[in-house]
């Protein structure tokens, strides 16, 4: 019996897209694993540097615990507003909107200046997380993959979705968790073809990245819990319910900083990253927990532990309200930190953060209601509180719930944290529509949605709909040669071209503005709008269509993207409608061909 395969399956096989996308999966996997050893080595040399055991700041305190954080935002700041813009924040929202609206290019330029900045204001001191700019990079090695193998747009945005996940998988050595972050929140889709290269990714990743430096989890060492009595249940709601309050306040106060920085336009950059870090600086002052991304504090909380010098009452004992009070103050205190460092134009994560936060509700939550006499330890509480407080303010339910199930694989803790987790999201959603990854994409006009036809939309860009046979005008026509050329075509606008350079535009309503006016006499260049909106053949059509539907205009003039008066074409709405049926009904051919079924 032959078991061999013949010459020309073997051929297939070795020529299957998919398994050229599994074996790309599969080494992406690996570079990011080593890529984000390498960032969290580096974030950790600067906090030695500064903070740990033998730092400066050991035998220098004082003053010097305001000036740090405060070089780090003067730092950061300056690499934000001479190198890239983009680095600024939390880095997830850029990969979003990148898959969502622009093809899943990522700028090489704009990861290395992400990974800079965030060590910077990390190591120094900001209230941030890693897991943000780790994912904005390992996204971004993803991208430059997909382009440079001539991978198509969808299987780009798997890549994508294969560096973030195996960056979350490094993170915290949670594999499955990785997986779901990258399908909820990054390719926002389940679909066999890209399932399979993202799990591929995050089992090469936790494999390279154990070899590294062991299989140790993110929070090793936690006791196992325990549901104590089912009258717990109602209390693990209510502290879901607590924790999409509390989620929603985080992110409202978040972006009002923001608005707030923002306002203060006639402060530079460098100097309001300067003043965000002076002000963590002096919080720190007084809670020096805040610091970084307070991962150990996190940590402490998980296993009912916590700084006992900072707990003791004036007769050096330890006492119940004393630790509930410290916990509450931290959550609060850390809440308005991170705030500030994002607000004030900081490099880094939230996702960290509100790990912290959500663990410091959980904790203090726990301990309030400890005298029923039947609940679990604080730690459970805390867990749950984390879990909850992170999905609500993500949007990531399914990932903060596999994320935390993975990292303790306590099945005894499963159905609290579920029970929690969706209250959490129901309770957010309710008050604020968006997420503190997409509230910023918002306010700028960028909607991520799962809808089927958004994403056809998306996929099409606007050189594949523009008119190329342009008509124009010269700015010396006079006006009653305009109008008949308007009356002849029926079309509703010109491009103005002076010297064969784009000038301007003259729409049908400039003309009869002229005839209103009595001003036949004069010519297009004294009636033409010469402030343009103009777009790039490579811009997606969503971003033609956004800004045709927002500005109330009829056209738009295609220009040369290196060369913003060199005009290429011009593109309407008929034409978006036109380029948008036609590819619907491609996609419907090659449904009922390949599946005998239309979409």
């Amino acid at each position: 019996m032959n078991l061999s395969l013949p010459p020309v399956r073997l051929q297939r096989m070795a020529t299957s897209p998919m398994l050229r996308l599994n074996i790309l999966a599969a080494l992406t996997g690996a570079a990011v694993a080593c890529l984000a050893w390498l960032f969290l080595q580096v974030i950790d040399g600067v906090q030695w540097l500064f903070y740990r055991d033998g730092g400066f700041l050991e035998h220098n305190y004082g003053v010097w615990i305001l000036l740090v954080p405060a070089a780090g935002g003067l730092a950061t700041g300056l690499i934000i507003k001479y190198y890239a813009a983009e680095a600024r924040g939390h880095g997830v929202p850029v990969v979003m909107e990148a898959v969502a609206v622009n093809r899943a290019r990522l700028g090489t330029h704009v990861a290395l200046a992400k990974g800079a900045a965030a060590a910077i204001c990390i190591g120094t001191g900001f209230s941030l997380g890693r897991i943000g700019p780790l994912i904005l990079m390992a996204s971004t090695f993803g991208s430059e993959v997909g382009q440079r193998m001539g991978l198509s747009v969808e299987e780009t945005r798997t890549m994508v979705g294969c560096g973030a996940a195996a960056a979350l998988t490094t993170a915290f050595n949670a594999p499955l968790g990785g997986v779901i972050f990258a399908i909820e929140l990054i390719v926002t889709e389940f679909r066999t073809r890209s399932f399979i290269p993202l799990v591929v990714a995050t089992v090469i990743a936790t494999a390279v990245a154990r070899a590294i430096k062991g299989d140790i989890s993110a929070f090793d060492s936690l006791p196992p819990y325990s549901l104590n009595s089912p009258l717990e249940y109602p209390l693990y709601l209510v502290l879901g319910l607590l924790a999409g309050l509390a989620a929603t306040g985080f992110i409202k106060l978040l972006f009002g900083f923001d608005r707030l920085m923002t306002a203060m336009h006639q402060l530079p950059l460098p100097a309001q990253t300067a003043l965000g870090g002076l002000t963590v600086g002096a919080i720190a002052l007084a809670f020096p927990e805040i610091l970084g991304n307070g991962f150990d504090i996190t940590h402490g909380m998980l296993q009912g532990q916590a700084d006992t010098a900072r707990l003791r009452g004036p007769e050096g004992m330890l006492t119940l309200g004393n630790l509930t009070l410290l916990l509450a103050a931290l959550f609060v205190i850390k809440l308005l930190a991170t705030s500030i460092s994002i607000g004030s134009g900081g490099s880094g994560g939230v996702f960290t953060p509100s790990l912290f936060l959500g663990a410091a509700l959980g904790a203090t939550f726990g301990l309030a209601v400890a005298p029923l006499g039947f609940t679990a330890p604080a730690g459970a509480y805390a867990l749950v509180g984390m879990a909850a407080f992170t999905a609500a303010a993500t949007r990531g339910t399914l990932t903060a719930i596999v994320l935390l199930f993975e990292m303790t694989g306590d099945y005894q803790i499963i159905l609290p944290l579920m029970l929690a987790c969706v209250v959490a999201d129901a309770v957010c959603y309710v008050i604020s529509e968006h997420s503190i990854y997409t509230t910023k994409l918002a306010q700028r006009g960028v909607h991520i949605d799962l809808g089927a036809e958004q994403d056809l939309m998306r996929m099409l860009t606007i050189k594949e709909a523009m008119s190329r046979d342009v008509m124009t005008l010269a700015p010396d026509t006079p006006l009653e040669v305009a109008i008949s050329r308007l009356e002849d075509t029926g079309h509703m606008s010109f491009p103005v071209l002076e010297e064969g350079k784009l000038v301007g535009i003259i729409t049908w309503a400039d003309l009869h503005n002229a005839v209103v006016n009595r001003d036949r006499h004069m010519t297009v260049g004294d009636y033409c709008v010469r402030e343009l909106l103009t777009v790039t053949p490579d811009d997606p059509l969503t971003h033609a269509l956004d800004l045709l539907g927002q500005k109330e205009i009829s056209h738009l003039p295609v220009v040369d993207p290196h060369d913003s008066t060199r005009l290429v074409g011009l593109i309407t709405k008929g034409d978006i409608i036109k380029a948008y049926n036609q590819r619907r009904l491609v996609r419907r051919k090659l449904s009922w061909d390949q599946n005998g079924e239309s979409l």
